[in-house]
């Protein structure tokens, strides 16, 4: 099912679009150099959730990353895994900065609606493992990534 919102972009372009919960879930996940279980179930479950619940202008987008993100985070996971925490995050901030140029080409509320998501998805991937009886489970290097800061386009 096509993405309305994704008309006037490349193949390359809706890709990364498509991509991009996986590359933060590895991102998120990442920060502390070992990514754990929880984590990746997290993710799954919220991307599963988010084709029916949450921002109706994402279901069709959702919808469509649920149908490779297993395979693609299980890709990032394989490539970029065995790398120490530092170089995987610098890899995969380049990757997501990526999103400033394409993000523009895309309708405002569209935009909006996605970082937010992205955003919501990085702070839960955090929040899914590690912590004493459900306090400090966000890293001091997860905590300075979960802001997504690298997508500083705004719509």
């Amino acid at each position: 099912m096509p993405i309305a919102q994704f008309s006037q972009l490349t193949n390359e372009e809706i890709d990364l679009l498509l991509h991009a919960p996986a590359l933060v879930t590895c991102l998120i996940a990442g920060a502390e150099d070992k990514i754990n279980e929880e984590e990746e179930e997290r993710s799954k479950h919220l991307v599963r959730i988010r084709t029916t619940n949450g921002d109706p202008i994402l279901f069709d987008y959702y919808t469509e990353v649920e149908k490779s993100f297993d395979a693609q985070l299980n890709t990032l996971i394989s490539k970029y895994g065995n790398l120490q925490a530092e170089p995987r995050t610098a890899v995969l901030v380049s990757e997501l900065s990526k999103l400033n140029d394409i993000l523009p080409k895309v309708d405002n509320l569209f935009v909006r609606s996605y970082v937010k998501s992205l955003r919501s998805l990085a702070h839960a991937v955090a929040d899914a493992s590690g912590g004493i009886l459900g306090f400090f489970s966000i890293s001091y290097e997860e905590k300075h990534l979960i802001g997504l800061e690298m997508i500083t386009y705004e719509a």
